[in-house]
């Protein structure tokens, strides 16, 4: 019977061991670089509308994973917020943990933002809303994700408005909104066919409002109206700045100063 030194055995045991290692690390490596570049491949290949598709996915995964709620966020399609317009006022809320938000329009957007005030542990969202159905819907979600105390869903209903000689059917504000000291203002109603340049009255009502530092966010910035209003908004109130970013609906983002 042939003796092997059983310090032989272990060596080439080692050695089996490191080949395996070397082997399945190549694989791996392997994998990775063929899953990079079908991603490119099909980042760079996919007709435009599901390439738009595709970031919205991924937006919706990035929010999800920020925000770790307790239930699924609502539909975002059709009239919602878009995931990625969501994403962005998650991100700026983490960063600068704004303590009054206001918003005109409730809906996912109210849900995301008082998501972000808890965990920030500071803050609370004020969501101005006319119609007396979404705002039982959004105060139904708040309650679901145990977010009621860190937001408000306001009944505001559309009054009569005037500015420039031009009529406007817009949110009626009252003292809790009036006597807030805005650090985060979202733009995302009432809806655009009530009215030509429907948002504009959240300028002369809202803008005077606003911290110093505070920031406007403006949704659907891609529409004509919309692109009219920030126009006019910061010829009309001097020392704005926009800044436009790339969002599914279009998105305008407006402070004092140069955007940061």
């Amino acid at each position: 019977m042939i003796s092997i030194d059983p310090l032989v055995i272990l060596f080439l045991l080692i050695i089996i061991l490191f080949g395996l290692c070397f082997l399945i690390l190549h694989k791996v490596r392997r994998i990775h670089l063929m899953q990079y570049a079908l991603r490119q491949q099909l980042e760079q290949n996919l007709p435009e509308h599901l390439h738009h598709t595709y970031q919205q996915i991924q937006a919706f995964i990035d929010l999800n994973r920020l925000l770790q709620l307790t239930y699924p966020l609502p539909p975002l399609r059709g009239w919602a917020a878009s995931p990625d317009f969501l994403l962005l006022l998650a991100e700026h809320a983490f960063q600068k943990k704004p303590k009054f938000i206001v918003e005109c329009s409730s809906g996912a957007s109210t849900v995301v933002l008082a998501q972000c005030a808890k965990i920030n542990g500071y803050g609370h969202v004020l969501s101005l809303e006319h119609d007396a159905h979404y705002a039982e819907k959004t105060r139904q979600q708040l309650i679901k994700q145990g977010l009621e105390d860190w937001a408000t869903v306001i009944d505001a209903p559309l009054i009569n408005y005037e500015f420039n000689g031009q009529n406007y059917q817009w949110y009626k504000l009252n003292a809790q909104i009036e006597n807030t000291c805005i650090d985060m203002l979202v733009i995302d109603g009432p809806p655009a066919s009530l009215n030509h340049c429907a948002r504009y009255p959240a300028g002369p009502l809202l803008l005077p409002l606003l911290n110093i530092e505070g920031v406007i966010f403006l949704d659907d910035a891609d529409r004509p109206d919309e692109k009219e209003i920030v126009q006019r908004w910061v010829v009309e109130f001097t020392g704005f700045v926009y800044q436009k970013y790339d969002c599914e609906k279009g998105m305008v983002g407006l402070i004092r100063g140069a955007m940061g």
